[in-house]
């Protein structure tokens, strides 16, 4: 029998904190790569769904963040591929898929990739 974790659709107002909790970290920081597709496990040691739950909680100071970085030249700056869980960057212009996943943490950048909206979808 496979065992698949129990779903928790968020409510309203935990995407509206998320969305906001991520807003305060990122926004405004330069993107200085894309995410990784393979698993969040063998690049960070954790499991998809320890991931999952560590995207929905930016702010929490027991939480290290290795993606949060300052430049030699003082730029505040974003590793994509450290952050865990699921990411995808979206840059001027770029396709997106349409596919619904909550936990999926989107984050918009500018020509100069400096990050300018972030959503979950």
């Amino acid at each position: 029998m496979l065992n698949v974790p129990e779903f928790h659709m968020p409510s309203e107002e935990e995407h509206k904190q998320w969305v906001q909790d991520w807003e305060t970290v990122l926004v405004g920081r330069i993107l200085e790569d894309e995410p990784i597709d393979y698993s969040r496990k063998q690049v960070c040691g954790i499991s998809e769904e320890e991931g999952d739950q560590l995207i929905t909680k930016p702010l929490d100071e027991s939480v290290p963040k290795p993606w949060l970085y300052e430049s030699s030249d003082g730029q505040q700056m974003v590793k994509a591929s450290l952050i865990p869980g699921c990411v995808r960057t979206i840059g001027p212009n770029m396709p997106v898929t349409l596919d619904f996943r909550p936990t999926r943490l989107n984050i918009s950048y500018d020509e100069g990739r400096r990050i300018t909206n972030v959503s979950f979808c």
